[in-house]
C-alpha cells in the first residue's frame, strides 16, 4: 500500500502515465476505441449522435483519460517472456529474501563476511543476509563459505563471478564476487566486473545449479557506489542473462528484485522500465 501511494503522488509517474508520449498514444488508443463503438451503436440507432455528439465527446475523453490511468496503475512487477526459448526475465519490487527459489548474494573477492567484528557493514546486503538467517551464529556462516573456498582451485583475491553455494533454511544462496574492498572496508566495483560477476553466476548456475526460480539484486547501485540508474542496471543485467540462457537454459525464470525503499526513493517506474527492456531485449 505504500508504495502505491507513493507511486502515483509522485511526479515521475504522471509524467509517464499520461504526460508522455507512450501515455498520450494509450489514451487517443481508447478514445479510438470508445468511437467506434458510438459509431456501432449509431449505426443501429441504439444511441444517435447528432442528439449528443456536443458533450459525449468530453465524456469520452475523460473515460479514456481515466481508463488510462487504471490500466497503468502503479504495479509490483513486469515480466517479459521469450516463448521460444522458454524463459522469462521479471522485474520485482520485493523484499529480496521474500522471493522463492535461489537467490544471488553479491560478495567481495574477499568473501569477507564478519558482520560482528565491523568488517561488513550491517546494512549492507550481507549484512542482511547474516541478521536474517545467522543470527547469533556467524561463525556457521563463516564456515560454510571456509569449506566452499576449500574446494575452488584458486587464491585470495578471488576472481570475479567466483561462486560459493551457501544453503540454509531450505533455501540456496549465491555468494557471487562481484567488488574489491578496499582499505577502510568499503565495496567497491566497476560495471564491468559486474557483468563478468554476473556471467560467472550464469556458469555456476549452469554447471551446478538446480533448473529453479533465480533472483539477483539490482547488484553495484548501493554500495558497489556505481553511478549508473537502476533502469540501466536493469538492463545490464537482463541483457546478460539472456545472452547466457540463449546458450544453454539454466532458469526457467530470472527475477530482478528492486528494495521497495530504493522503488520509491528513486522513483522507479515499471511500465518504463518493461517499455525499455521489451526494446533492449527483443530489437
Amino acid at each position: 500500500m505504500r508504495f502505491f501511494l507513493d507511486s502515483i503522488t509522485s511526479k515521475s509517474y504522471w509524467q509517464y502515465v499520461v504526460f508522455s508520449r507512450v501515455g498520450v498514444q494509450s489514451i487517443f488508443a481508447i478514445f479510438g476505441g470508445f468511437w467506434l463503438l458510438v459509431s456501432a451503436l449509431d449505426f443501429f440507432k441504439v444511441y444517435t449522435r447528432d442528439k449528443y455528439a456536443s458533450y459525449a465527446f468530453i465524456i469520452f475523453l475523460i473515460l479514456s483519460f481515466l481508463v488510462s490511468i487504471f490500466l497503468r496503475r502503479p504495479i509490483k512487477s513486469i515480466c517479459v517472456a521469450f516463448p521460444k526459448q522458454d524463459f522469462s526475465v521479471e522485474v520485482r519490487i520485493e523484499d529480496l529474501f521474500e522471493v522463492s527459489g535461489a537467490i544471488m548474494i553479491s560478495s567481495n573477492t574477499v568473501f569477507e563476511a564478519d558482520v560482528a567484528g565491523g568488517k561488513i557493514a550491517p546494512g549492507s546486503l550481507q549484512g542482511q543476509f547474516t541478521a536474517q538467517y545467522f543470527t547469533g551464529n556467524q561463525d556457521e556462516l563463516l564456515k560454510q563459505i571456509g569449506e566452499e573456498l576449500k574446494k575452488i582451485n584458486g587464491s585470495v583475491p578471488y576472481p570475479m563471478g567466483t561462486t560459493l553455494p551457501i544453503t540454509t533454511h531450505g533455501k540456496t544462496f549465491y555468494f557471487t564476487a562481484m567488488a574489491d574492498l578496499n582499505e577502510q572496508g568499503n565495496a567497491m566495483t566497476t560495471t564491468n566486473n559486474v557483468i563478468r560477476a554476473l556471467n560467472g553466476l550464469w556458469d555456476y548456475v549452469r554447471d551446478a545449479g538446480e533448473l529453479q526460480e533465480l533472483a539477483v539484486p539490482v547488484v553495484g547501485t548501493g554500495r558497489g557506489r556505481l553511478k549508473i540508474s537502476r533502469k540501466k542496471m536493469i538492463a545490464r543485467i537482463s541483457e546478460s542473462f539472456v545472452k547466457a540462457s540463449e546458450l544453454s537454459k539454466f532458469t526457467d525464470r530470472l527475477v530482478i528484485v528492486i528494495r521497495p525503499e530504493d522503488a520509491s526513493r528513486f522513483a522507479v517506474n515499471l511500465y518504463d522500465i518493461r517499455d525499455n527492456l521489451i526494446q533492449t531485449l527483443k530489437s
